[in-house]
């Protein structure tokens, strides 16, 4: 049982939706697409893109090796939160191993882990992060976003109860072509109620949307890796 179920909480996660990419039928491509070329897909940074150049992404087949390394990107922030307490240190550690320990299940994984912040760019658009992906020798850049809501309506109906939704959006970029293959958006309702040891109602809130994030990542991760399995082997 991970860490953040330990916290005694009154957390409802319910109303849990995932939406991921469906893989292309194999009578999609035309045999023309088969056929290997030297020419990169994506042409200088800022530069339009030609008819013919955007045919060729469109006919792209992915392939990818036996086994991958995945960098993960994390793009919302929640510093703050982060070293608010030893108790949310601790459940954003332990959110993060499970996410990763979930791909990690995959047959396609060899190692998932985040992108070192060192080799972050400030520009964070498709070609830097691919360029930073490269450099750590990962085949996939996994990227994603957590956003959570509140409900309005039941602060007023109970000031010590809560209910929102959390969505978490990933998008997987293969550093090879530049192909983002994947995307999936997972999320989860959750209702809370203020507990005794809770210092404030957002306190409150934020444990409970932390459990509901942990949930929509899980998801997410179940999603990708069953992808993983319908795409064909790099020769």
């Amino acid at each position: 049982m991970t860490k953040y179920f330990i916290i005694i909480i009154a957390i409802l996660v319910s109303g849990c939706t995932s939406v991921a990419t469906t893989q292309r039928p194999n009578d999609y491509y035309s045999p023309a697409s088969n056929e290997v070329s030297d020419e990169p897909l994506f042409g200088s940074a800022g530069a339009a893109l030609a008819d013919k150049d955007i045919e060729r992404m469109l006919n792209y087949r992915l392939a990818l090796p036996a086994q991958n390394r995945i960098a993960i990107l994390r793009l919302s922030d929640d510093s703050y939160w982060r070293y608010y307490s030893n108790d949310f240190t601790q459940l954003n550690h332990s959110i993060a191993a499970d996410f990763v320990g979930q791909l990690k299940q995959s047959p396609r994984v060899y190692d998932a882990s985040f992108l070192p912040s060192l080799l972050v760019p400030e520009q964070r658009t498709v070609p830097f992060l691919r360029e930073a992906a490269a450099r750590y020798q990962a085949d996939l850049l996994l990227a994603y976003r957590s956003t959570c809501r509140t409900f309005e309506k039941y602060k007023f109906i109970d000031p010590n109860e809560t209910k929102a939704y959390c969505t978490v959006e990933a998008v997987l970029l293969d550093v090879r072509s530049g192909i983002v293959p994947f995307t999936v958006v997972s999320t989860n309702e959750f209702a809370a109620r203020k507990q005794e040891g809770d210092i404030n109602f957002n306190e409150t809130i934020k444990k409970a949307e932390m459990a509901a994030v942990a949930k929509s990542l899980k998801e997410a991760a179940s999603q990708l890796n069953a992808f993983f399995m319908t795409i064909g082997t790099l020769q």
